[in-house]
């Protein structure tokens, strides 16, 4: 008897998602719906932060962004096992059609995170509130937020162990409608505020992670088991992640919201959370690159025993994070006309910051699309640590240089900076660790680099000359491996139309 005809027929419909030939064949449609969702997100959340801040200003945008941010930080502390959900996950699923043991054991150790970081909220809520500028009313919100955004990430990371992505792409996009539509109630009755505003974002990832539990009930509540091996394996593998979680986000957005609250005002930190959240968006399209990549490359893991190939890595990457500089130089471009037509006039010193941000993120694709999901699929998790700890002594050290000094701008370039440094640091220990190849990925880089700098002295269109330039004569010396990636790219839509 085969592995199919052994599963019980309540979750026998879930076996056709174990084999790898579901995530290759299944590989362009889920991308493509995921595009679609995200698009679809990213125009709901764009529309709500627009009716935020033209109701409540820079200063007032930037209080919801400072709850969000300190509800974020404190995540750090639960967020540390959500791979595990994914790395283990995946592999009961392919074994068994469930997640039940990987999902309530995760659940239980966030369960415990939780209430010991609630019961020390007197400890660690007046250092945030110091530097985010937080008054002490608005500890209810960030609490809420907290807790809310913990259990709905619990579900959503179930949800890619089940393989149920465009599930979680329909979600996320729904969530960010319900935001739009109680700021938008908000907006026409006059009533929206810091607080009212922060309400909606908690009540759209409250009701998505009640549906997210109802559209998993037949993969996790089926043998309902607290696994001791499952759970022993989720503390070991997700242990060098906890210091991974806190210095990464030592390295992002939202510690940067900290420091320009500090050294600047909150009318600052409003116009420059506005660069953060396009950049935001643009970032999920490689996001969920990675998010197919590794259900992929675990199912593969095990079907293989390990034989790797680095074709993707030798001749389709490269030229992926040329294509995406590109895609940013046009991006920040379109930026410097449309942010002050769409934003108040007030919010025009976003422009540069966000180019500098985009370009940053080209140096996060090759992580974002093949680097974080082969090392969590190798379980080789001390790379993300080791690569976190560098960027964020990078970004400390360059936001307490660079922003009394240069303002958004400096905090722009530490973000560059830590990004860099990261995708350096995985480069060299996954050549180290598996004998990953470089190829010319860094080369490609280079376009974006020269962008940068050029629109740091408010050159916008000098940056994009030399940005489009110096990729045009990177194309033509590489134009093997752009072959390569047409090819890549044929072969993909081959396969969503042999799916269909």
């Amino acid at each position: 008897m085969d592995k199919v005809e052994q599963i019980p027929s309540p979750i026998g419909a879930a076996s056709e998602r174990q084999s790898s030939l579901w995530d290759v064949r299944q590989a362009p449609r889920n991308y493509f719906w995921l595009l679609v969702f995200q698009a679809g997100s990213s125009a709901f959340a764009f529309a709500a932060v627009w009716l935020i801040t033209q109701k409540i200003g820079p200063e007032g945008y930037g209080g919801v962004f400072a709850v969000i941010a300190a509800s974020q930080i404190v995540q750090i502390f639960t967020n540390w096992t959500t791979v595990a959900v994914i790395r283990f996950g995946v592999d009961e699923f392919v074994e068994t059609a469930s997640i039940a043991r990987t999902f309530w054991s995760r659940f239980f150790i966030l369960a415990v995170n939780l209430v010991l970081l609630l019961a020390i909220t007197s400890l660690w809520f007046p250092l945030l509130g110091d530097w985010l500028r937080l008054t002490p009313e608005s500890l209810s919100l960030v609490l809420a937020h907290f807790v809310i955004s913990a259990f709905w990430m619990h579900v959503q990371m179930g949800m890619q162990a089940a393989k149920m992505l465009r599930g979680q792409g329909m979600l996320q996009m729904f969530e960010r409608l319900i935001i739009l539509a109680g700021v938008a109630a908000l907006y026409f009755s006059g009533a929206i505020d810091v607080r009212s505003a922060v309400i909606c974002y908690i009540v759209g990832s409250a009701a998505m992670m009640l549906v997210g539990i109802l559209q998993l009930r037949s993969v996790i509540f089926r043998r309902f088991t607290l696994d001791r091996a499952i759970f022993k394996k989720t503390l070991v593998y997700s242990l060098p992640l906890l210091p991974y979680w806190f210095v990464g986000f030592l390295s992002g957005s939202y510690v940067d919201a900290a420091f320009i609250s500090k050294f600047l005002s909150k009318a600052d930190l409003g116009v420059y959370s506005i660069a953060t959240q396009i950049n935001g968006i643009a970032m999920q399209i490689p996001t969920i690159a990675n998010t197919i990549l590794l259900p992929l490359l675990l199912t593969q893991e095990a079907e293989t025993q390990g034989e790797r190939s680095f074709h993707f890595f030798r001749h389709i990457l490269p030229p992926l994070v040329l294509a995406w500089g590109l895609a940013c130089a046009v991006l920040a471009s379109l930026g410097y006309i449309f942010i002050p037509l769409v934003f108040k006039p007030e919010f025009g010193g976003a422009m540069q910051p966000l180019w500098i941000l985009l370009a940053s993120s080209v140096f996060w694709i090759p992580v974002a699309v093949g680097y974080a999901a082969f090392a969590n699929a190798t379980s080789a998790t001390y790379i993300s640590l080791v690569a976190s700890c560098f960027a964020a002594v990078a970004n400390i050290a360059a936001n307490l240089y660079l922003i009394p000094r240069y303002g958004m701008i400096g905090c722009a370039w530490a973000t560059f900076a830590a990004y860099a440094v990261s995708v350096a640091i995985f480069a060299l220990l996954l050549r180290r660790e598996s004998g990953m190849p470089y190829s010319w990925t860094f080369l490609a880089f280079a376009p974006s680099l020269v962008g940068a700098v050029i629109v740091s002295y408010d050159l916008p269109l000098w940056a994009f000359a030399g940005c489009i330039a110096s990729s045009v004569l990177i194309a033509i010396y590489r134009r093997d491996s752009i072959a390569e990636l047409y090819g890549f790219v044929s072969g993909f839509w081959r396969t969503a139309n042999a799916a269909g």
